[in-house]
């Protein structure tokens, strides 16, 4: 028997009762806190649950949720990110732009997951290799230096490539997290994340929110 937990608007979980007893004695789930398994109709106290489990003393009570959990980033539709990304697509540097700094928001939400912050540098790599690609291009073609052009379109290259590995370090995260501290068996596909980066990632961000609103994941 599996519990999904409630305090206020958040829901956490599922554990089992062995770890609902473990983080009640650790002050992380509080007696007051309401539980319900999939057997259950209503929202009932932890207390209701788990019976005579002592109560630990007030010093030893955190404030955190379960496991210090880690807020979402935004939880912006994945459908308004791709149509940002589609109409960037006519508007030029709008489209690169919002890349960097919606990546940059991920990435930051990721180094918070697994306290390691690598997806920052690399997605940062991004609009570097980007800006520092296109003045060395405009160097070399005001100097008709061949050479000078050619490393500013492997400094655009060296971005992209940072870019695609950060973002398959927001994915590792991701999946480390939501396989351990919040389990919920999450797998993310290496070919759309490829493929679709930020917006297959606020594609299950949407997931997350919603599961975390209602204690179903779909």
């Amino acid at each position: 028997m599996e519990y999904q937990i409630q305090r206020g608007d958040q829901k956490f979980g599922p554990y089992s009762l062995a770890e609902l007893q473990q983080y009640v004695q650790e002050g992380r789930v509080l007696l007051t806190d309401l539980a319900q398994s999939e057997g259950m109709s209503d929202w009932v106290p932890v207390s209701q649950i788990l019976g005579n489990i002592p109560i630990p003393a007030p010093a030893q009570v955190l404030a955190t949720a379960p496991q210090d959990l880690v807020p979402l980033p935004p939880n912006m539709p994945w459908v308004v990110v791709l149509l940002i990304l589609i109409v960037g697509q006519f508007l030029g540097l709008l489209s690169v732009l919002f890349i960097t700094v919606w990546s940059i928001v991920l990435a930051n939400w990721a180094r918070r997951l697994v306290n390691n912050n690598s997806a920052l540098v690399l997605v940062g790599m991004y609009p570097a290799g980007f800006i520092a690609g296109i003045l060395a291009i405009g160097a070399g073609t005001a100097a008709r230096n061949q050479g000078i052009t050619a490393l500013g379109f492997l400094f655009i290259l060296a971005g992209v490539v940072a870019y695609v590995v950060g973002i398959f370090k927001i994915r590792a995260a991701m999946e480390d997290y939501y396989n351990s501290k919040e389990n919920i068996a999450l797998t993310l596909s290496g070919a759309m994340t490829f493929f679709f980066s930020i917006v297959y990632l606020q594609y299950h961000i949407n997931r997350i929110a919603k599961w975390k609103q209602t204690g179903i994941l779909t």
